[in-house]
Parts: structure tokens; sequence; C-alpha cells
């Protein structure tokens, strides 16, 4: 029972929860990828970032639809709960602000397809995720690893979405 024993649930509580989804969307892509992998690929440091960029998305986003632009958003997904969850990926500050920028960036992109309405959403949101960690612009020869990305970050998204539904049907937030 341990997170819902006493209902309530703090700020702290929810940011451990949501980097435990991160890293392990996080993992689940990198193993995913390499058993796709006909030619056991090596994931570079680049590439790395990409994927965690997806899953990192996946936790913002998420977190972002449900709690809308409320203080409590920024307090569980803005910068210092980020620097949490990737603390353990990256070895100095520098390393960090660089992802931080290009997390930005892909966000905006990413944003483009992350619409209600788009029915496309898994193909092209995995298009978007292999243009980039391919370093060309996907012409169809990835389809697979699309689909595994945008089905995989689409999942998450649901099952993120699922906690929150919970905890706030079942606890008191104690912020």
């Amino acid at each position: 029972m341990g997170f819902f024993s006493n209902n309530r649930v703090t700020k702290g509580n929810i940011i451990e929860a949501l980097s435990r989804f991160f890293d392990d969307d996080y993992k689940s892509l990198t193993q995913g990828l390499i058993q796709m992998s006909k030619d056991k690929i090596e994931i570079s440091n680049e590439q790395r970032n990409e994927l965690m960029v997806v899953a990192m998305l996946a936790v913002t986003e998420t977190t972002s639809k449900t709690w809308g632009k409320l203080a409590e958003e920024k307090e569980l997904i803005g910068k210092k709960p980020r620097e949490i969850m990737l603390k353990q990926y990256f070895s100095n500050t520098e390393e960090m602000e660089q992802f931080e920028e290009l997390f930005n960036i892909r966000s905006r992109e990413y944003h483009e397809v992350l619409q209600p309405e788009n029915t496309e959403l898994v193909i092209q949101f995995g298009q978007i995720f292999c243009t980039h960690f391919f370093g060309e612009e996907e012409d169809g020869s990835h389809v697979a690893i699309m689909l595994f990305v945008g089905t995989n970050f689409a999942e998450q998204m649901i099952c993120i979405r699922k906690f929150f539904s919970e905890i706030m049907a079942k606890c008191v937030l104690v912020w």
C-alpha cells in the first residue's frame, strides 16, 4: 500500500513517482531499440538524449495536461524536478543544461503533433523522433521504430494519467 497508505501525497511523492516513470520509460525505449536492431546498435550520447527527450516529454506533457498551468504543475515538472529526474544520467551541470536546451527545442517541435484531434499522433511522433535519432529526414525506412516509439510515448502518457487519476481520487495532496 505504501504510496496510498495514509491518503496523503506530497509534491515530493509525486516527483519521485514521475522520476520512476521517466527512468522506466527511458530504459524501456533503449532496450526496445536495441532488441529491434538487427545489427546490435550502439546508442551515442546524442541518441541517448533523444530517447530521454521522449521519456521526459511523456512525463511533462501528461503532468501539464492534468494540472494545467497552475503553480503546482511548475513544482512538479519545472527545472528543479527535472534535475532530480536527470541527475543519475548527467555528471555535471553543463551537460544537464545542454539537455534542457535540447528538451525545450524538441518540446516545441513535438507539441505541433500533440493535439487531441490528431489521429496520426503515433506515426507523426515516431517520425519526428526517427529524423532526430538517425540524423536524417525520415523516409519510412524505420517504420517499425517510428511505431514503437510513438506507441510507447502514447502508452506512457496513458499510464501517467491513470496514476494522476488514482491519486486525485484517493488522496489528499499536501503541497
